[in-house]
């Protein structure tokens, strides 16, 4: 009985983990969400195998990740030193774009909404500010860069934090 329970807790640490992964095509904080999902495991088990320290270390990767995320995203923009007014559009896109987009494609709108908006706010903020459509399509092509290094590299850190909680586990 005791194994059974064993093989029910990995398997539903699995689909969390996996759940977080996938979450993160969607915006959402999929690192967090690791690290939520190992708490409860490591509680529901008395901390046998996900130790306070697996914790600590999977916290410090989630915030990691989503440090990277938002430096990719702004570094990717300033290459082509926008104004204030671009970078606050960039933000406002993205976030706009992600929501509206949110409903398409079964959900990974968002993704691709968070990426249109954030190259549509560049370019539209540089027009503003009376650049040329080139400009504005130079600065739309870096913010959306920048937005998509930041997703992979926020997804390469969750899978580096899946590697962690295996190991911690297995």
């Amino acid at each position: 009985m005791e194994m059974a329970l064993h093989v029910v807790g990995l398997l539903l640490l699995l689909m969390a983990c996996i759940a977080s992964v996938i979450s993160l095509v969607f915006g959402l904080p999929g690192t967090v969400f690791i690290v939520l999902a190992a708490l409860v495991y490591g509680w529901a088990t008395g901390f046998m195998a996900v130790t306070w320290s697996t914790l600590v270390w999977l916290l410090l990767l989630a915030v990691v990740g989503e440090g990277l995320e938002f430096v990719a995203g702004a570094v990717g923009a300033a290459s082509e030193q926008p104004s204030r007014r671009v970078m606050v559009a960039v933000l406002l896109g993205g976030v706009m774009g992600g929501i509206l987009g949110t409903p398409l494609l079964f959900g990974v709108g968002s993704l691709l909404g968070t990426l249109a908006g954030a190259f549509l706010g560049a370019a539209l903020a540089v027009l503003s500010e009376g650049g040329t459509v080139v400009a504005a399509v130079s600065t739309g092509l870096a913010a959306f860069r920048g937005r998509l290094l930041g997703f992979v590299l926020k997804t390469a850190v969750a899978v580096l934090m899946l590697g962690v909680l295996a190991v911690a586990v297995l």
